[in-house]
């Protein structure tokens, strides 16, 4: 393994290995030259293990597949998604230790947001120590700011299934034109565009994992390895960030999501791996959700260095330093470790679980039909019509059934709007009749209250009727004298 400080990749082509080719090859030379050892059980036909007493060459076989792999250069997909403004653009350039988001391509909360979320695709390619990598990045700008984020996941989970689906085609396909890359390289295959891993980066709420979270990571953990990661890590303390973790531990395990885990199996492939190195990446998985803090700021320390880190009024906080985040134990597990066990399984268990259900689907749609052995063609086609006719006398029940449940539910709908039409009128006809009521009961008051009141001023009315039958007399005199004249 390569520690996390170094950026050189060990060339194993330049290893001197002793190899010296027989002059003669003779009976009596592979005789002396071998002892066979038994592996297992012989008894159950194993093949025996033959181990040579002499230098033959083969030894230098996994350097001559290095070499192929190096000249052929290494294809990486990662999927960046999450809500904005995590740091997913830091966390890149810092994984990388490149400019990858820059001002000439900014990041996918630095650029316009869509109306829904849109997967865009990147691709550099990177080289170091003489190898090529030949990076894709896929982010999704837009995620997770729609009103309305009940299928935000929906173009991320379509990206994922066309690249299975243009994968099958080009095995399927009579001809095949293009290489893949690296060790994992089938001739006659296409670039390998298929997602590698998928690194979601969680809000650090400190509270746990939002509901759209957790239906995207329902929808992605079948499909991609997911790798989860709590941006600006900064913002929790130590004590919070524990049990933010915690909790978004067992919220996984409630909804039955599967992250990517980082199997020690990949540190024991070849035998007894270095205890220090067996504990340091125990050390790095007990980490997982990996809280990071990124920075595109490089800070010039006393002794030269410079380093990836944020400044605040009380200190400096280092992106590559365990002591303040887990973003060295997420890169030397994700680039140092598992890089080839990712690639791995995204081909043996996501893109075969994918291809399976492909093919079965499209075996099913087909209904190829199976004539058993010995029946005959006319036989067969009667059995044939007996079977299509109960398929259709099977249909004809459903449909009439359907029908009827259709006709009860609306009956129901129908005598349910009745009673509610029903309660609303009699609910005005009280409401009606009380009103009627009250009026009746004002228009009494007020009779009442007007001869009452007639009672009191009977008299003042009396003088008011005579004072105004005097005027209107003599008007009338007035108009006749004026009519004299």
């Amino acid at each position: 393994m390569i520690p996390a400080e170094s950026k050189t990749l060990t060339d194993t082509s330049k290893e001197n290995i002793p190899f010296r080719a027989p002059s003669r090859l003779t009976s009596r030379n592979v005789t002396a030259k071998v002892s066979v050892e038994p592996f297992g059980d012989v008894t159950k036909s194993a093949a025996p293990v033959v181990r040579t007493t002499n230098n033959v060459g083969f030894t230098n076989l996994p350097n001559q597949i290095h070499r192929k792999a190096v000249s052929r250069g290494f294809s990486l997909n990662l999927l960046i998604t999450g809500f904005p403004g995590l740091g997913k653009s830091s966390f890149i350039n810092a994984l990388f230790c490149s400019d990858i988001y820059n001002k000439e391509n900014p990041g996918p909360s630095k650029r316009p947001a869509p109306p829904t979320t849109r997967v865009d695709r990147h691709c550099f390619t990177l080289s170091e120590a003489h190898v090529r990598l030949r990076l894709c990045i896929l982010d999704t700008p837009g995620f997770g700011q729609s009103l309305d984020n009940s299928t935000c996941w929906q173009p991320i989970v379509d990206c994922l299934e066309s690249q299975f689906e243009a994968y099958l085609r080009a095995e399927l396909s009579v001809s095949r034109k293009t290489v893949g890359s690296g060790s994992n390289c089938i001739p006659g295959l296409p670039d390998d565009n298929r997602v590698h891993a998928c690194l979601y980066f969680i809000n650090p709420s400190g509270h746990g994992l939002h509901q759209v979270d957790v239906e995207s990571l329902k929808k992605l953990h079948n499909l991609v390895n997911l790798i989860l990661v709590i941006g600006k890590a900064d913002t929790l303390t130590t004590e919070e960030c524990g049990q933010f973790k915690q909790t978004i531990s067992r919220q996984l395990q409630e909804n039955g999501i599967q992250v990517y885990d980082f199997p020690e199996s990949v540190v024991t492939l070849c035998g007894e791996p270095n205890e220090k190195t067996l504990t340091e990446v125990r050390s790095w998985r007990r980490r997982q959700p990996f809280a990071v803090v990124c920075s595109d700021r490089l800070i010039e320390q006393a002794d030269g260095r410079k380093i990836r880190g944020r400044v605040y009024p009380w200190g400096l906080v280092e992106t590559e330093n365990l002591a303040h985040n887990d973003f060295t134990a997420l890169k030397n597990l994700l680039m140092h470790v598992h890089l080839q066990d990712l690639i791995d399984v995204t081909h043996a268990r996501h893109y075969a679980n994918y291809y399976s259900a492909r093919l079965t689907a499209i075996a099913e749609a087909s209904q190829f039909p199976i004539q058993p052995e010995g029946r005959e063609p006319l036989s067969q086609l009667e059995a044939e019509k007996a079977e299509r006719q109960k398929k259709l006398a099977k249909l004809e029940c459903e449909m009439e059934a359907v029908f009827e449940q259709k006709v009860q539910e609306r009956t129901a709908k129908l005598q349910e709007n009745e009673r509610d039409l029903e309660q609303r009128v009699a609910q005005w006809e009280n409401q009606m009749a009380l009103q009627l009521a009250e009026f009746e009961r004002l228009k009494r008051a007020f009779e009442q209250q007007r001869d009452t009141w007639e009672a009191e001023n009977r008299d003042a009315l009396e003088m008011v009727r005579a004072s105004m039958e005097k005027l209107d007399f003599k008007d009338r005199v007035r108009s006749k004298r004026k009519g004299l004249f």
